[in-house]
C-alpha cells in the first residue's frame, strides 16, 4: 500500500510488518525475507544518506589500504596528516548514520513520524561510544595482563622445570594447557558480555529511555531469545568481516591482505566494490536486528499483558 508523506512523495507503509511481528515469532528465514524487503524501502527513502554512507565506507577502506602502501614512503607523514580530518569526519558520519538508521527503521515499522533531533542523536551516539570504549579498555587491560602472565609463566616456568628436571616436552604441554585455559577464560568473558547486550543498542536508539533502563530491558528480552538474534546478526557480521579483512591492519589478518600485492591503480575499484557490498551488509544487519528486537518485544508485551 502506498501513502503520501508531507512532501507529497509516495512511500510504502510498513504497518503490515508491525502487525505480522506482533502476531507471531518469526523464523530465521522469515527475518531475512522481511529484512531484504525492508532494505529496499529504507534505501529508496534515504538515498542521499545512503550514498554518503557508501562513500564514507569506501573512503575508510581506500585510505586504510593506501596507508599500508605508502607507509614506507618519505611522504607518509604528510599523507597521514592530510587524511586525518577526512578519516575523523567519515568515522563520525558512519556512527551517526547507524544511530539514525536504527531510529528511522523502528519508527517506520511502527508507523511513527521521525523528527530529526540533533541533540538526542548526539547524546545516544556519545553514550553508546562511551559504553563500548569502556568495555574495550577493560578487555584490553585484561589481555595485556594475561600476556604479561604468559610471559612470566614462560620465563619462571622454564626455570622451575629445570630445577625439577622436567623434560622440555612435558613443560611445553603444561605451558600450552595453561595458556589455552587462560585464553578460553577471556573468550568466555567476551561471549558472556556480547550475549548480554544483544538488544541494548536497538532499545536505546528506538525507545526514549535512559541507557541504564535500556540495559535492564535488554536483559529481560534476552531471556530465551539470544540465539534468535545472535545467529543471523553474527552470520552477516562474519561475512562483512571476511569481506573487509583484506583492508585490515590487524596482524592476525595479514595472510588475508592480498591488497599488499595489488597495484595502486587496482585498489580503487576493489575498494568501491567491497565498500558498496559492505555498506549494504551493515544496513541489513541494522534492519534485521531491529526487526528481531521488535518481534521479541511484542511477544514479551503479549506475555506480560503490557501496553
Amino acid at each position: 500500500m502506498l501513502i503520501k508523506n508531507k512532501k507529497g512523495v509516495k512511500i510504502m507503509k510498513l504497518e503490515n510488518l508491525q502487525k505480522e511481528l506482533y502476531k507471531k515469532k518469526f523464523t530465521i528465514s522469515e527475518y531475512f525475507k522481511k529484512a531484504f524487503e525492508t532494505l529496499k524501502i529504507i534505501i529508496n527513502e534515504n538515498r542521499l544518506w545512503t550514498i554518503f554512507f557508501v562513500i564514507a565506507n569506501i573512503w575508510k577502506l581506500l585510505s586504510t589500504s593506501l596507508s599500508s602502501k605508502l607507509i614506507e614512503s618519505s611522504e607518509y607523514s604528510v599523507y597521514k596528516f592530510l587524511m586525518f580530518v577526512p578519516n575523523i569526519v567519515t568515522t563520525i558520519y558512519i556512527g551517526v548514520f547507524c544511530i539514525i538508521l536504527f531510529i528511522k527503521i523502528g519508527n517506520r515499522i511502527e508507523n511513527k513520524p521521525y523528527n530529526f533531533n540533533l541533540k538526542g542523536i548526539t547524546k545516544k551516539y556519545l553514550s553508546i561510544i562511551a559504553v563500548f570504549v569502556v568495555v574495550y579498555l577493560i578487555f584490553s587491560e585484561m589481555l595485556v595482563k594475561i600476556l604479561i602472565v604468559i610471559y612470566a609463566l614462560w620465563w619462571m616456568g622454564g626455570e622451575f622445570a629445570m630445577s625439577l628436571h622436567l623434560s622440555y616436552e612435558l613443560f611445553f604441554v603444561i605451558f600450552g594447557i595453561v595458556v589455552v585455559i587462560m585464553l578460553l577464560a577471556v573468550f568466555s568473558m567476551i561471549v558472556f558480555f556480547i550475549s548480554n547486550i544483544l538488544y541494548l543498542v536497538q532499545i536505546y536508539c528506538i525507545r526514549n529511555i535512559s541507557i541504564q533502563e535500556a540495559f535492564r530491558l535488554n536483559l529481560e528480552l534476552s531471556r530465551g531469545n539470544r540465539q534468535r538474534i545472535l545467529i543471523p546478526v553474527m552470520l552477516l557480521t562474519v561475512l562483512n568481516f571476511l569481506l573487509t579483512s583484506p583492508f585490515s591492519n590487524i596482524l592476525v589478518l595479514t595472510p588475508l591482505n592480498f591488497l599488499r600485492f595489488t597495484p595502486l591503480y587496482a585498489i580503487f575499484p576493489v575498494s568501491v566494490i567491497i565498500g558498496v557490498i559492505s555498506s549494504l551488509l551493515v544496513i541489513l544487519i541494522i534492519i534485521i536486528s531491529v526487526i528481531i528486537y521488535l518481534n521479541v518485544e511484542y511477544d514479551y508485551i503479549k506475555k506480560h499483558n503490557k501496553n
